[in-house]
């Protein structure tokens, strides 16, 4: 390569190395499993009409004394009825059809409404809600919500902290404490 053609190299490849480094970097800012700052504390999980029984969601992100933690990103994601992150016969986790980003109240309050998910289609994994928490100065908080009764539900779960089992009460509704730590 001769001294220009090596000049004019630079000149086009530094730019579009910085640029990816810039799209990058941002990407990592804004992860899409991050609720933007605006983000309501209460939603919809599942689009209007979506099959399946009523379930409704809530509870409170608090610190471990028990403190409200107010603006905790909240990313939940689930199955459909029949068990599929996906329009069927698509099923993957990476890329679920039924999802919401919230960010806690200055209670550290959050709610949506969804339906009840289903167990994976053939399989023995009981039927749950994904969760992804996180906040400034806390460790983030992955777990799933598994409902009590559920045939699937096994005695290591019960004891395993990536998993809440909770019972569904009166009107199909759901509660959790998220508790984050530091």
């Amino acid at each position: 390569m001769t001294g220009m053609t090596l000049n004019r190299h630079r000149l086009v490849v530094f730019p579009l190395v910085a640029a990816l480094a810039a799209t990058s970097a941002a990407a990592l800012v804004q992860s899409p499993h991050i609720a933007p700052p605006d983000a309501p504390s209460a939603g919809r999980l599942v689009p209007p009409g979506e099959p399946g029984t009523p379930l409704s969601a809530s509870g409170s992100v608090v610190s471990p004394d028990g403190a409200p933690v107010a603006g905790a990103s909240i990313y939940a994601f689930q199955t459909d009825a029949e068990g599929y992150y996906g329009v069927k016969p698509e099923s993957d986790n990476r890329r679920p059809r039924l999802k919401v980003l919230l960010r806690s109240d200055a209670r550290g309050a959050w709610s949506f409404e969804t339906i009840r998910p289903g167990s994976y289609p053939g399989s023995r994994v009981p039927a749950h809600i994904h969760f992804e928490v996180s906040a400034e100065g806390f460790a983030p908080r992955l777990f799933e919500i598994v409902f009590e009764g559920d045939p699937f539900v096994t005695a290591e779960m019960r004891r395993n902290p990536a998993f809440s089992v909770r019972p569904v009460g009166a009107g199909g509704k759901v509660t959790e404490r998220i508790v984050l730590t530091r």
